[in-house]
């Protein structure tokens, strides 16, 4: 069977960054600010210069310990369900919170509580959907810090689903694994793990002291690593295309194999996240069209590895829902797909991925469906050409009873999503954004409770003692 495949790289052209990449590591190496790890890298055979924290890396170095990073990250939720991260498998995480939401009625606004427990409750009821974000943004209806205890307690209390988990400092990151510890308990799990750690690299090469404990901890408390590696083409990496990706490359394998080190085997994902600097302005451009080529080569360069790869899910410049925002939405998502990425996160992105909202997760549901269809390409068994069926029908002849007809009536040969309008001028429709927020109410309003009475008290109980 075909299959849809989106390359931009030659063999030739992955080898030439795999070499650039290498280089870079040698000279001029990473800044890593914490001092344990600078400790195991040189015992590792790293050169490290305690004097201002660059680490070098011999090439046969990087590439042993590249060698010892598993292929498949293995995870689960409270449901217990195991998920293989890895191969040709893919998984689709949806966000809860952003700095902004983009409100049905009202547009761009910021986040209050009952948006958590509504975005949450949507990702639990989407089978497409196999984890959630909620990032550590505050809600404007509580004071902080207790509003980050409360999103946290109402978020957990809601989804049976994997997390993957973006701390903001150590002690947030306990919070994480100590709740997580009430939710791994109540599920009987002691080897999956129910979180996913994201360990920052700030750009350009750097391992702070704070981002090195967390991988530290997430070692510690077995929970896989996922890279977040932002460079900015123009500020914090070369302006070119090839520039920032080399930088992105490096990045990306840093927390690879500075994990390896500390536990050889450890699973960590490969993701890369560029975006371009508008010299003009000085603002961050995240979704502008570069970012289909960025996210073809990281899936690419992570491939080479043999390493699971990790990314946004796609998104738009805009906070409107327009033709653009479907046209930035889908080029990204196609790429992803039919490049093989494994984990989609940040699904229901949009206004230059710092705002979200309920509808746009519907939307790009039937964006996936759409990019999933055509990326699994077509069948040519000797069946499905229907030279039968041709010859039975003759010219001038239909098809409408033919036993192709009867056969894949109900089945995948053509494209069918909920989330797309495709009456046409049939009837009157309400449009695909009135329709994904009729989807969301609906949703939302049939949802029942998923965790268990239990458990919701006991993590109630946790909260509690957190803001006395």
């Amino acid at each position: 069977m075909s299959q849809l495949q989106l390359r931009v790289l030659t063999e030739e052209e992955i080898a030439r960054l795999h070499q650039a990449t290498l280089e870079v590591f040698a000279d001029p190496g990473v800044r890593i600010g914490h001092a344990g790890i600078r400790v195991r890298l040189a015992k590792a055979g790293a050169h490290v210069a305690e004097a201002n924290h660059i680490v070098r890396f011999p090439r046969e170095m990087v590439e042993e310990l590249l060698r010892l990073a598993p292929p498949v990250v293995r995870q689960t939720g409270l449901h217990g369900r195991v998920l293989e991260a890895g191969g040709s498998h893919r998984f689709y995480h949806s966000l809860v919170t952003d700095p902004w939401i983009i409100d049905y009625e009202t547009g761009p606004r910021r986040p209050v509580l009952e948006d958590i427990r509504r975005h949450t409750i949507l990702g639990e009821s989407l089978d497409r959907v196999s984890g959630m974000m909620r990032m550590q943004y505050p809600v404007a209806d509580l004071p902080e810090p207790q509003c980050y205890w409360k999103t946290m307690e109402v978020f957990l209390c809601h989804t049976t689903k994997h997390i993957p988990i973006y701390p903001t400092d150590v002690e947030n990151a306990r919070d994480w694994i100590e709740a997580g510890q009430i939710l791994a308990g109540s599920a009987g799990l002691t080897r999956t793990p129910l979180y996913t750690m994201s360990v920052a690299i700030t750009s350009p090469l750097t391992l702070t002291d704070l981002n090195g404990d967390l991988l530290e901890l997430a070692v510690q408390y077995q929970q896989p690593v996922i890279s977040t590696v932002c460079p900015m083409a123009g500020s914090t990496s070369p302006y070119t295309m090839a520039g920032t990706m080399l930088i992105s490359n490096v990045e990306a394998l840093l927390p690879v194999i500075v994990a390896q080190a500390l536990q050889p085997g450890y699973p960590v994902f490969y993701a890369v996240g560029p975006s371009v600097t508008d010299l003009r302005s000085g603002h961050d451009l995240y979704y502008k069209a570069e970012k289909m080529l960025f996210k073809l080569m990281g899936i690419q360069m992570g491939k080479f590895y043999g390493l699971p790869v990790a990314g946004e899910t796609g998104g738009a410049m805009t906070w409107r829902y327009d033709p653009q925002n479907g046209a930035e939405g889908m080029l990204y998502i196609l790429a992803s797909v039919a490049g093989g990425q494994n984990l989609f996160g940040g699904l229901g992105s949009m206004y230059n991925a710092v705002g979200m909202s309920a509808e746009q997760i519907l939307l790009q549901c039937g964006m996936i469906d759409q990019a999933e269809y055509l990326a699994r390409g077509v069948s040519l068994t000797d069946h499905e050409l229907g030279l039968a069926s041709i010859r039975k029908a003759g010219p001038g002849g239909h098809f409408l009873e033919d036993d192709l007809t009867l056969a894949y009536l109900r089945g995948h040969q053509f494209f069918e999503s909920p989330h797309f309008d495709r009456v046409g001028d049939q009837r009157p429709t309400p449009g695909a954004v009135a329709m994904a927020h009729e989807q969301v109410e609906q949703l939302i309003r049939n949802y029942r409770p998923t965790v268990p009475e239990p458990v919701q008290e006991e993590l109630a109980a946790y909260f509690r003692r957190k803001t006395v």
